[in-house]
C-alpha cells in the first residue's frame, strides 16, 4: 500500500488548503517544536479513524472529545483558529482531510473525512456556545469491476478497517512517546500482544482451534450414530454414556485448567513486580536514607529560613528601621557638648575698670590728650579710635551682662533639660549598636543556611541522579516504592498465598484430567472389545474423528515449532536493524535477545537511547515479516519516534528506516537541514520526499502573534 498524497484544510495548525505529495521510500517531514509535526501526524490518523492523538490520553475521537482534570477540549478547537476567528455570524467553517492511497493491487482508493462549524451570535469566538459542529462526514471512493463505488459513513469505515485492520493501526502509526506500551523489556505480554497483532503466526491458532472444535463435534456426531446403532444393546449403550460424560467432564477441566493457568500467569507477573521492588528496596537501603536525610535536611534549612525572613519582616517597621542614624545620634552628642561648654563660659570682662569710661570719655571730650603718654586723641587719630572701640566694647559687655542676667531662670530651666539629656545619645548608641549586632548576625544566619540550602540541593541533585540511573537499570524507584514497602510485602506474601492455592488447584485439576483420560482410553478400549464382537460401534465418523486427534496432534507440534521460530526470526531480523541503527556508535550497544517465552532481555547497561532503538528495531522487524509473509504492505508512519536521539543517532536512525520499508512517513524535529547529516539525507535515492514546517504569522512583525495569528506553513525541500 502506498499514500500518494494528503490534502488538509482548516485542520488543526493548517489554515486553509495545503497539500503533500508521497512516494516510495523514506518522506520526511521536518519541523521544530510547535510547527506542526503532530498536527500533521493527527491528520493521517482522523481522515481514517476519526481520532486525534492528545499526549498522556491517547486517540480520542472527535465527536467525543473528553473533559477531564488533565485535558478539555471543545470539539471547535481542533479546527484551525484563524478559520474560526475569520467567520462571521452565519458563516460556515469547513474542516476536511482527503488522502489518496493505492492497495497492494495498484488499486486507487480517495478518503475524506470533513465537519463543519457554523458561527453563532456570540461575543466571544473562543467559546463553545460561538459554535455549532457538525458530526464527522467520512467518504470513500475507489474503482471495482463494476465502476467507481462511493462509501459513506458504516460502510466507509468497513472499508478502511478492510485496508487498514484494528490489531495492526498502533503499530503503523503510532508516537514516539508511546513506544513503551507497544514493547516493555519488563513486559513480555507486550510483545505477544504485538505478535498476535502484526504477524502470520496467529493462523497456526485458529487451525489448531478449528480442529481441536471440530474433534469435539466429530466425536458427538460418532457417539450419536452408535448410540442409534445399539438401541437395544445395553452394554454398548451404557460404555457410550460412560464416555460422553468422560469427555463432558474433561472438556469442564480443560476449561478450569486453562483458567488457572491465566490466574497463575497474572499472579507470577503481580508477584515478579513486586519482589522486583522489594529487591531494588533491599539493594538500596542507604542509598533510600541518605535521600530521605537530604530531604528532611533540606525541608529544615527551609523551615530556618522562613522562621528568619518573618523574623526580619516584624523587625524592619519595629526596630530595624532605626538602621543607619548612628551618624545623627553621634551629631546630637556633639551639639550637647558645644552648647554646655558655651553656656558654662560667663561674660568677660572686657577692660571695664582699666581704664574706666569716665577717663575714657574725659581723655576723648575734654583732655584730648592721653592720661599715660600725652599723645594727641584728636579726631582721625589711631588713638581716637582706640577710644571709641574700647567704649563700644564697653557697652557690649554691659548688654551681654543684662541679657545674662535677665535669662538666668529660663537658661537655668533649659541647662536642667540638658543635663538630663545629655546621656542620652550614649545609651541610645549601646541600643543602636544592639540592633545592628541583631541585624548583621541575622543576614549572617540567612548566609549561612542560603548556602547549606546549596549544598543539599547540589546533593539531592546527585542523588536524583542516581536514582534515575536505578529505574532505568532495574524499572524500580527505590526512595516512592520505599514509602509503600509494607504494602509491597503484604501484597508479596498475599500472592505467594494465591500463587500457592492456584497451583494446588492446578495440580488437582491436572490428576483429575488425567484420571478422566484414563479412564476415557479404558471405556474406549472397552467399547472397542466390546463393539468387536458385534460389529456395530463402526461409523464413518470415527474415520473422522482419527484423522482430527492425527491432525491436532501434528497442528500443535507444528504451531509451537512454528512459535518458536517466529521468535527467532524476530530476534535474527531485529538485531540486522538494530545493527544498522547503531553502526557508527561507540561504546557498549549490546544486542536483542527474545525467549521463547516472549520474554526480551533487560539489558542494564543501555542507555535511553539504545533501549528505544531496540524496541523499534523489534517493531521494524515484526512489520517486515508480516509483508513478507502475507504479501500485504502498510506504510509505516511515525511522529517524533526519534526524541530521545541526538542529531547523529537520528541519522543512523533514518538511514536505517529508507531500507526496511517500502514506504515510511517519518516526522522529527531532530534533523538540522543546514547540515552535513540532512545533505546527506537529501542525496540518497531512497529519501524520496523532505518537506520543511514552519510559522506563518499573520501579524505585523516585531508584534507577539495572537493564537489565531499562526499557522503551519509546508514547504517542500525535495
Amino acid at each position: 500500500m502506498i499514500i500518494k498524497n494528503i490534502t488538509i484544510e482548516n485542520f488543526q495548525s493548517y489554515y486553509d488548503k495545503q497539500s503533500l505529495e508521497f512516494s516510495k521510500g523514506l518522506n520526511l517531514i521536518v519541523g521544530n517544536g510547535g510547527k506542526g509535526k503532530s498536527k500533521l501526524f493527527n491528520a493521517f490518523y482522523w481522515v481514517l479513524f476519526g481520532k486525534i492523538y492528545i499526549t498522556d490520553i491517547g486517540w480520542c475521537s472527535t465527536d467525543g472529545l473528553p473533559h477531564s482534570a488533565k485535558f478539555s477540549m471543545k470539539r471547535h478547537e481542533f479546527i484551525n483558529k484563524k478559520a474560526l476567528f475569520d467567520a462571521k455570524v452565519g458563516d460556515d467553517v469547513r474542516t476536511s482531510v482527503h488522502i489518496e492511497l493505492e492497495d497492494d493491487k495498484g488499486n486507487p482508493y480517495e478518503i475524506e473525512r470533513s465537519v463543519s462549524a457554523r458561527r453563532l451570535d456570540n461575543k466571544d469566538w473562543q467559546t463553545e456556545s460561538a459554535w455549532n459542529v457538525s458530526s464527522n462526514i467520512l467518504k470513500v471512493s475507489y474503482d471495482s469491476i463494476s465502476g467507481t463505488k462511493v462509501k459513506t459513513d458504516i460502510l466507509a469505515t468497513d472499508t478502511i478497517n478492510e485496508l487498514f485492520p484494528d490489531g495492526i493501526r498502533n503499530y503503523i502509526w503510532f508516537q514516539g512517546e508511546s513506544l513503551d506500551t507497544l514493547i516493555n523489556f519488563r513486559n513480555k505480554d507486550t510483545l505477544k500482544a504485538a505478535v498476535k497483532h502484526i504477524s502470520y503466526f496467529p493462523y497456526y491458532e485458529k487451525l489448531s482451534e478449528i480442529i481441536t472444535k471440530s474433534k469435539a463435534k466429530i466425536e458427538k456426531l460418532e457417539s450419536a450414530k452408535i448410540r442409534d446403532n445399539n438401541k437395544s444393546d445395553k452394554n454398548i449403550k451404557g460404555l457410550l454414556s460412560t464416555i460422553d460424560n468422560l469427555r463432558y467432564k474433561i472438556e469442564s477441566e480443560e476449561s478450569t485448567k486453562q483458567q488457572l493457568e491465566t490466574n497463575i500467569s497474572k499472579i507470577q507477573i503481580a508477584l515478579t513486580e513486586d519482589e522486583g521492588r522489594m529487591s531494588g528496596l533491599a539493594s538500596f537501603t542507604s542509598l533510600v536514607d541518605e535521600y530521605n536525610k537530604c530531604e528532611l535536611s533540606i525541608q529544615k534549612v527551609m523551615n530556618e529560613l522562613t522562621d528568619l525572613d518573618n523574623f526580619q519582616r516584624k523587625q524592619v517597621p519595629n526596630l530595624w528601621i532605626l538602621r543607619g542614624v548612628t551618624p545623627m545620634i553621634e551629631q546630637c552628642k556633639e551639639i550637647i557638648k558645644n552648647h554646655t561648654e558655651e553656656q558654662n563660659t560667663v561674660p568677660e570682662k572686657k577692660y571695664l575698670d582699666n581704664p574706666s569710661r569716665a577717663k575714657l570719655e574725659e581723655i576723648l571730650y575734654h583732655d584730648k590728650k592721653c592720661f599715660v603718654c600725652g599723645s594727641d586723641v584728636l579726631e582721625g587719630t589711631a588713638a581716637h579710635d582706640w577710644i571709641l572701640q574700647r567704649l563700644k566694647e564697653q557697652e557690649d559687655y554691659l548688654r551681654e551682662m543684662e541679657d545674662y542676667r535677665s535669662n538666668m531662670e529660663f537658661t537655668k530651666q533649659f541647662e536642667r533639660f540638658i543635663g538630663s539629656i545629655q546621656d542620652y545619645p550614649n545609651s541610645l548608641k549601646i541600643s543602636l549598636d544592639s540592633i545592628e549586632k541583631q541585624y548583621s548576625d541575622s543576614e549572617d544566619r540567612m548566609e549561612k543556611l542560603q548556602a547549606q540550602k546549596r549544598q543539599y540541593l547540589d546533593k539531592k541533585r546527585r542523588l536524583d541522579e542516581q536514582i534515575e540511573e536505578i529505574k532505568k537499570k532495574y524499572g524500580v524507584n527505590p526512595v516512592q516504592q520505599a514509602q509503600h514497602g509494607q504494602n509491597v510485602a503484604s501484597a508479596i506474601k498475599a500472592s505467594r498465598s494465591s500463587l500457592e492455592r492456584e497451583q494446588r488447584k492446578l495440580s488437582a485439576c491436572q490428576e483429575t484430567l488425567a484420571r478422566y483420560k484414563a479412564d476415557l482410553r479404558s471405556a474406549e478400549k472397552e467399547l472397542e472389545k466390546t463393539g468387536s464382537k458385534t460389529g456395530t460401534i463402526t461409523v464413518s465418523e470415527t474415520e473422522w474423528k482419527n484423522i482430527s486427534v492425527f491432525l491436532e496432534d501434528i497442528c500443535k507440534r507444528v504451531q509451537e515449532n512454528a512459535r518458536k521460530d517466529l521468535l527467532h526470526k524476530i530476534e535474527e531480523r531485529a538485531n540486522e536493524f538494530y545493527c544498522k541503527f547503531t553502526k557508527h556508535d561507540s561504546g557498549y550497544k549490546g544486542e536483542v535477545k527474545i525467549g521463547d517465552d516472549y520474554s526480551i532481555e533487560f539489558d542494564a547497561g543501555l542507555n535511553t537511547s539504545h533501549e528505544d532503538r531496540k524496541k523499534m528495531s523489534i517493531i521494524n522487524a515484526m512489520l517486515s515479516l508480516n509483508q513478507e509473509a502475507i504479501g500485504t504492505f502498510y506504510p509505516f508512519i511515525s511522529d517524533a519516534p526519534t526524541s530521545s536521539f541526538d542529531f547523529e543517532t537520528t541519522h543512523k536512525y533514518l538511514l536505517g528506516i529508507k531500507d526496511i520499508f517500502e514506504q515510511s512517513i517519518i516526522m522529527t524535529k531532530d534533523v538540522d537541514v543546514e547540515s552535513e547529516n540532512y545533505q546527506d539525507l537529501a542525496s540518497q535515492s531512497k529519501v524520496s520526499r523532505i518537506y520543511l514546517l514552519d510559522s506563518h504569522l499573520y501579524c505585523e512583525e516585531g508584534q507577539d502573534p495572537e493564537l489565531h495569528e499562526v499557522s503551519t506553513e509546508v514547504k517542500p525541500l525535495k
